[in-house]
């Protein structure tokens, strides 16, 4: 069992850039899943649904963890309640890679040829935004360890504009995705053009939450 206390005596951020890590686990395999999806290889979309699926798992164990072991009584140079929604927005992001797999494993969906192209490249913005944000986790690792020096507030802050503009490229090429799909939804069926609009939203999701726990960082430093 992860000894959350004794972690957070040691660095207030370390479970939080723990946990970030094993999100990422679930968002690493999802270019690969729409890959095979659009191949059809139902075995290895089946593999790789359960593989996030365990990463998604192991993020809540130690989201758990966190939550229930979190010390009240240690001084912090961050807010508790900073760190909980914090790691609430980072949680969502493996919810939602976990939510895309196990709806497009259970109804086999596939795209028009012409538009997987596009979605491969969405999904590869989603997760870039997705791995800058593990990138701020250990970044603000040193803020802390540098007493919130300056030099080091200042990389943070640039980084996190940078997240917020990779989430902006995720948005045009969700709206890229949404006008092709318009082009062609006559072609489909219904409801898999319903369910195709709910995955694309979820995609950009992943890419939002990222953002978010950037925006959640820089109101920690301003608040120090």
């Amino acid at each position: 069992m992860i000894n959350i206390s004794s972690m957070f005596a040691k660095s207030p951020f370390k479970p939080l850039r723990d946990h970030m890590d094993k999100v990422v686990e679930s968002v690493v395999p999802l270019k690969d899943f729409f890959e095979a999806l659009h191949q059809q290889d139902f075995v290895k979309v089946k593999e790789i649904q359960q593989q996030i699926s365990l990463a998604e798992e192991e993020a809540d164990l130690i989201k758990n963890e966190v939550r229930n072991h979190l010390p009240r009584n240690i001084f912090m140079p961050i807010n508790r309640r900073d760190l909980l929604e914090m790691l609430d927005m980072q949680d969502t992001i493996a919810d939602v890679a976990e939510d895309i797999v196990n709806l497009l494993t259970l109804r086999k969906m596939c795209l028009p040829t012409d538009l997987c192209q596009d979605l491969i490249q969405f999904v590869e913005k989603a997760q870039q935004v997705c791995y800058m944000a593990q990138g701020l986790s250990q970044e603000f690792g040193d803020v802390l360890e540098s007493g919130f020096g300056r030099h080091e507030i200042d990389k943070l802050l640039k980084m996190i504009d940078e997240v917020s503009s990779a989430e902006t490229e995720a948005d045009d090429l969700e709206d890229g995705l949404v006008r092709k799909m318009f082009e062609v939804e006559n072609e489909m069926k219904a409801v898999d053009v319903v369910f195709w609009y709910q995955i694309f939203e979820l995609i950009g999701d992943i890419a939002d939450y990222s953002k978010k726990t950037g925006n959640r960082l820089r109101l920690m430093i301003a608040s120090n």
